[in-house]
């Protein structure tokens, strides 16, 4: 079920099918998901923590914004893995730093930092200064939201899928926290996880673009959807499953044709 959420989706969202760097980003964190998984309850993971941290690393060299997951990880790796080490937390270290202990020597080799003072320009929302001014930009679209033109159509329109996952993520999210005891411990803990990253990027959309953090969100929500639509049976699932499946219809509808909108406006 989770592959066909997936699948499906990918499907309806065209803005995801042309391909962008942000895609092998997107396939780093999905296997880092997968290596964190294999840490749980284990004495010392230390292989499982340094390939984890490696691929997120590896992922972090084509958008870099992704590595302000990793303490994020290291917090999984304590609360809800339940494997950190000294030994472990060193190895993740090691994993984060050899992807860049490489490409920097490799620069140094050809005598050219260029590529690397490129690579840190993508961080550049995170410096105080743009942390404010965006900061005061929120500020305003919530006091004055017509003035911004928050709630435009054409500001709904190019942002129509990212919302459609923002609205299933706290949907599904708020059902299994309230659920979440009917399930085995182990798996409890890796939809934990898929929630907390799904929170943490749908709050990284404030300040990088959310066009790029798309297909972030749609790998860790995915996940929640498929459980939720799997286990829900009840006519309130149904009726969110239905009204999903036609609020995909109209997000395809909009990103495979977009001459559709011309009869939108």
């Amino acid at each position: 079920m989770i592959s066909s959420v997936w699948v499906f989706s990918m499907a309806c969202l065209g803005v995801l099918h042309p391909f962008h760097p942000v895609v092998l980003a997107t396939f780093c964190l999905a296997v880092s998901y997968y290596l964190l998984f294999r840490t749980y309850q284990e004495t010392q993971p230390v292989v499982d923590t340094f390939h984890t941290f490696l691929m997120l690393s590896l992922g972090g060299v084509v958008y870099p914004p992704i590595l302000l997951f990793a303490p994020f990880y290291l917090w999984y790796l304590i609360v809800f893995m339940r494997a950190i080490s000294f030994r472990s937390f060193f190895a993740a270290l090691l994993g984060l730093m050899a992807p860049f202990w490489f490409w920097t020597g490799y620069l140094l080799w050809r005598g050219d930092l260029s590529p690397l003072i490129d690579w840190t320009m993508a961080l550049e929302p995170l410096r105080p200064e743009n942390l404010q001014a965006k900061a005061l930009l929120l500020q305003s679209m919530t006091i004055d939201p017509q003035h911004s033109g928050v709630m435009s159509m054409d500001w709904v329109i190019a942002n129509a899928p990212f919302l459609l996952l923002v609205v299933l993520t706290i949907w599904t999210s708020v059902y299994y926290l309230a659920n979440s005891f009917d399930d085995k411990i182990r798996t409890r803990m890796m939809l934990y996880i898929y929630v907390f990253q799904s929170v943490l990027i749908i709050l990284m959309a404030l300040v990088f673009s959310a066009d790029d953090l798309l297909p972030f969100l749609l790998l860790s929500c995915s996940p929640l959807i498929a459980h939720y639509f799997t286990l829900r049976n009840t006519w309130v699932g149904l009726v969110v499953f239905f009204l999903t499946l036609l609020a995909f219809a109209v997000v395809a509808l909009l990103t495979l044709w977009p001459e559709s909108l011309q009869f939108i406006q």
